[in-house]
């Protein structure tokens, strides 16, 4: 069920896209939802089992529920086409929550209230497409590099050595968040839009980075007990926020300053942004990431590009590599494995899968399987979690796989460079961009960001829909339209 469902879905997913033909994209959108539904029934089979159970013992109570749900998916569907930004801005402020969930026989943090939100994009381009005004993609090689990559993830399902992770892969992450940048790619411009969204990832910013002050003050943390019990018995204290992960914490906090520093650069720092600044910064801090302090400087070198002589640039970059390469070389010929919080130890597992399956992977979602399979602990796999994007890609998706994820970040990033577009707005998401990929690069979880999904999704509709830019009623409350894109959050 996994692989037939996976392969069908991301066959659906390729006329969303990259075709404008009306019935492509029906087509696809209903191989989409079908294979999706095909993946659920095998993935999730024990929870749709429980719940026909409970619909069978109260019939009138389930059909109640499934007539407001439809009305509510069909409501939020019609709003999406009156004002496009709504469900966006849904999207931006339901990422970060992820909600512990058994899933067959293993538990994973899940994105529900997203999904909720997804399913009313569903129902949007649905009516769009019947109403045949859906808006043509402008994705352009950013949307075939996408559809190669999730495409391969899908195939590699067929021999994919942990088949129930696979699928828990494909159908929560890789499918939705695909089908997420489909969406948002097709967003009208809107300087209101993007004036909101900087709204809401603020106003989020602002509460997690309160009740971290508020954990480090207290030495309380919530929901993951290993981070619990690391701060009983580790020499500092870590902070999650309302977070599941202290590093996952960080990188929001990263994503926000990055965010709010190029505002102040390209409209003027502001009393209430230097205090947010400074505030998001206290509670990175005290996350203790080291991966997310990493992504955080790439992000700011890059919007330092917006003020540095080119020339700067250039030295700094070359200097930036070389002491990266020099870093990986020092950290792979010494005993720096604790040093790098276990990164060691878990490239060398990556490198074991590498040579166990060097031409086509492990297939998706099986690094950890396949790490520790032949060993004497075959089912330890909670230690061997890859955190390393790249070398994810290699492990699980083979030479193939790699070459698809590099060529999604060459078309992405050429794509935020390109002259035309509103210069603040392409800097900044770039900014955003880079640092997501630096935050994954030391842990991972950048497909399973739907953050990374809308900054790409962004990054089309900044520099692809400027031309055709028209006046739209604001989006929230007071705002109108500005000048300058995101800087107009100001």
């Amino acid at each position: 069920m996994t692989p037939a469902g996976s392969i069908l879905a991301a066959i659906g997913l390729v006329p969303l896209f990259v075709s404008a033909d009306r019935r492509l994209r029906a087509a696809g959108l209903a191989l989409f939802v079908a294979g999706s539904l095909v993946l659920a029934s095998g993935v999730a089979s024990s929870q749709l089992q429980h719940l026909r159970t409970s619909a069978s013992r109260r019939p009138a109570e389930a059909a109640a529920a499934a007539v407001v749900a439809i009305g509510l998916l069909i409501a939020a569907g019609w709003l999406c086409r009156r004002r496009p930004w709504l469900l966006a801005l849904a999207a931006i402020a339901a990422a970060p929550a992820r909600i512990p969930i058994g899933v067959g026989s293993s538990s994973s943090n899940l994105l529900l209230p997203l999904y909720g939100v997804l399913a009313a994009m569903v129902v949007a381009t649905a009516i769009d497409i019947a109403r045949d005004d859906a808006p043509a993609p402008a994705l352009g090689a950013i949307g075939w590099a996408a559809a190669g990559l999730v495409g391969w993830s899908a195939i590699s399902t067929l021999w994919a050595i942990d088949g129930h992770k696979a699928g828990i892969e494909m159908l929560f992450f890789y499918l939705p968040f695909a089908f997420l940048l489909t969406r948002i790619a097709t967003l009208p411009m809107s300087r209101a839009g993007l004036r909101a969204a900087v709204g809401v990832q603020t106003l989020l910013a602002v509460v997690f980075a309160a009740v971290a002050l508020w954990q480090e003050a207290t030495h309380h943390v919530f929901w993951n007990p290993t981070v619990i019990i690391g701060d009983e018995f580790g020499r500092f204290f870590r902070v999650n926020s309302l977070f599941w992960d202290s590093s996952v914490f960080g990188r929001f906090m990263a994503v926000s300053i990055v965010l709010l520093a190029g505002i102040c650069i390209h409209r003027g720092a502001r009393p209430w942004l230097l205090a947010a600044i400074g505030l998001f910064l206290a509670a990175l801090y005290f996350s203790y990431s080291q991966s997310a302090e990493l992504a955080l400087a790439a992000g700011a070198v890059v919007l330092g590009t917006a003020l540095w002589p080119r020339r700067l640039t250039i030295a700094l970059g070359a200097v930036t590599a070389a002491g990266a390469v020099a870093a990986i070389a020092i950290v792979l010929h010494t005993n720096a494995n604790k040093l790098s919080s276990d990164r060691v130890h878990l490239w060398r597992l990556g490198e074991r899968v590498v040579r166990a399956h060097p031409l086509i992977g492990a297939g998706i979602g099986s690094f950890a399987r396949a790490a520790v399979a032949g060993t004497a602990h075959p089912f330890a796999v909670t230690y061997a979690q890859s955190h390393t994007t790249v070398l994810t890609e290699l492990a699980e998706l083979g030479p193939l796989g790699l070459a698809l994820y590099l060529a999604l970040l060459v078309v992405t990033i050429r794509r935020a460079l390109r002259a035309g577009a509103d210069r603040g707005p392409r800097l900044i998401l770039l900014a955003l961009f880079c640092l997501l990929i630096t935050s994954s690069v030391f842990y991972n979880d950048f497909f399973e960001d739907p953050t990374t999904w809308i900054v790409m999704g962004l990054i089309v509709v900044v520099t692809g829909r400027s031309a055709q830019a028209r006046p739209e009623p604001p989006v929230v409350a007071g705002g109108g339209p500005s000048h300058q894109g995101i800087g107009a959050a100001t």
